[in-house]
C-alpha cells in the first residue's frame, strides 16, 4: 500500500545534538544517545505510530542495540539499519566496514532486520555517476546477505542546479537499475518536475520509491510528495516537527498524529 511510509529515525552521534535541541531536551555528550532513544521510543509508542500508517523505520546501530527492532516488530513495523558512516566532503560515502555492519544486521538479537540504508549527497552533476556506482556496488553486497538496500543519492534542496541534476539522475538511475541484480528501495529528494521518477516505480527491481524531506517543513514536504504519483515518504525532521520534551502525553500524541496523517494523505 503506497500510503504507508518509512520513518527515518537514524540520527547518528554527530546529528543527535541538533535533534535534541529542536526537541527541547537538555543533554550531555555522555547521555545524548540515551536521550534520543527515549524520544524515539516516545514516538514509536504513540498510538498512531502503527503499521496502518508506517511500513518501516530506519534505525541507527545504537538504537538497534537498545532493543528498538523488537518494539517495532510488536507493532508490525519492519526495521532498516543505517550502515554508512557519513559522507566525505565531495558527497561520496566514507569508507566503512560494510560486511561487519551486514553481519550485525543479520545476526542481531531478536527479529530480523529487513534492510539497510546508506545516504550519499550529490553535490554536482559530475558526481552523479560516481555516487551511483558506489551506492549500487554496496547494494549488491547488501542483497547477498538477504537484505533490501535503501539507495539514497540526496540532492540538497537548495542546490542552484537542482532541477538539472535531477534530470541526469533520473537517466543514470535507469542505467544502473538495468544492470542491478537485486531489489532495492530508492530514497530521493522531491524533484522540481513532478513525476520525474515515475518510470522507476514499476521496475520489478524497485520495491518502493520514497521521498526524503531534506529540510522542508512538514507541510512543504507533504505538498511535494502529493505532486507525484505512486511514491511515499521517508521523513525525519518533517515527521518530528513540533514535538517537544515538555509536552504532555496528549499534546505529544496529538501533534505526532497530525504529522502522520499529513504524510499518509500525501502518500495516497
Amino acid at each position: 500500500m503506497v500510503s504507508r511510509f518509512i520513518a527515518a529515525m537514524d540520527h547518528s552521534g554527530g546529528s543527535t545534538g541538533g535533534v535534541l535541541e529542536r526537541y527541547g531536551q537538555e543533554y550531555t555528550e555522555a547521555d545524548k544517545m540515551e536521550k534520543v532513544h527515549a524520544m524515539r521510543l516516545r514516538m514509536v509508542n504513540s498510538p498512531d505510530f502503527n503499521n496502518e500508517n508506517i511500513w518501516g523505520a530506519i534505525l541507527y546501530q545504537d538504537t538497534v542495540t537498545r532493543g528498538m527492532v523488537d518494539v517495532l516488530k510488536e507493532k508490525g513495523i519492519d526495521s532498516f539499519l543505517k550502515i554508512d558512516s557519513g559522507c566525505e566532503d565531495n558527497g561520496m560515502l566514507k569508507q566503512f566496514p560494510v560486511k561487519q555492519m551486514l553481519k550485525f544486521a543479520t545476526n542481531s538479537i531478536g527479529p530480523k532486520i529487513y534492510g539497510t540504508k546508506m545516504r550519499s549527497i550529490v553535490k554536482s552533476g559530475s558526481m552523479i555517476g560516481a555516487v551511483l556506482k558506489q551506492q549500487f556496488l554496496i547494494a549488491d553486497v547488501v542483497c547477498s546477505y538477504g537484505l533490501v538496500p535503501i539507495i539514497e543519492p540526496e540532492i540538497p534542496i537548495d542546490h542552484p542546479e537542482k532541477a538539472e541534476i535531477e534530470q541526469e539522475l533520473a537517466i543514470l538511475l535507469r542505467k544502473y537499475l538495468d544492470v542491478f541484480n537485486g531489489k532495492c528501495i530508492l530514497k530521493l529528494t522531491p524533484p522540481e518536475e513532478p513525476n520525474l521518477y515515475h518510470g522507476l516505480i514499476d521496475d520489478w527491481k524497485v520495491n518502493k520509491v520514497v521521498f526524503l524531506s531534506g529540510g522542508y517543513s512538514t507541510t512543504e514536504a507533504c505538498n511535494k510528495v502529493g505532486l507525484n504519483d505512486g511514491v511515499s515518504a521517508s521523513f525525519s525532521r518533517a515527521l518530528s516537527e513540533g514535538l517537544y520534551a515538555h509536552q504532555t502525553t496528549e499534546e505529544f500524541n496529538d501533534k505526532l498524529k497530525q504529522n502522520i496523517n499529513m504524510i499518509t494523505k500525501a502518500s495516497e
